[in-house]
């Protein structure tokens, strides 16, 4: 629902590099991947698996994340698509 705070968490494999070159963002689309609608974090440091994310008034019943990773020269940005854990956003009671 919008303005509900929900916790984000997820498990990753990183490549054999060094990690404080990297970083990790995530990214929301409201139609199954195809596009983005927004950005959900900075740049952030990959170990860091978890957000609190409040939900944007962005009423869709396809959407998903887009978990991002890269390190600065050394490995290219990925994008990691969220395909099997398509969600809902309600629309706001009253609308």
């Amino acid at each position: 629902m919008p303005g509900q705070l929900v916790r984000i968490a997820w498990t990753a494999e990183f490549p054999d590099v060094d990690l404080t070159m990297c970083e990790t963002e995530i990214l929301l689309s409201l139609d199954g991947g195809m596009t983005t609608y927004m950005r959900l974090t900075e740049s952030r440091n990959p170990r860091l698996q978890y957000f609190d994310w409040l939900v944007p008034n962005a009423p869709t019943n396809t959407a998903v994340l887009n978990i991002r990773f890269g390190c600065l020269n050394i490995f290219p940005e990925t994008a990691s698509l969220q395909l099997r854990s398509v969600f809902v956003i309600s629309p706001t009671v009253g609308n």
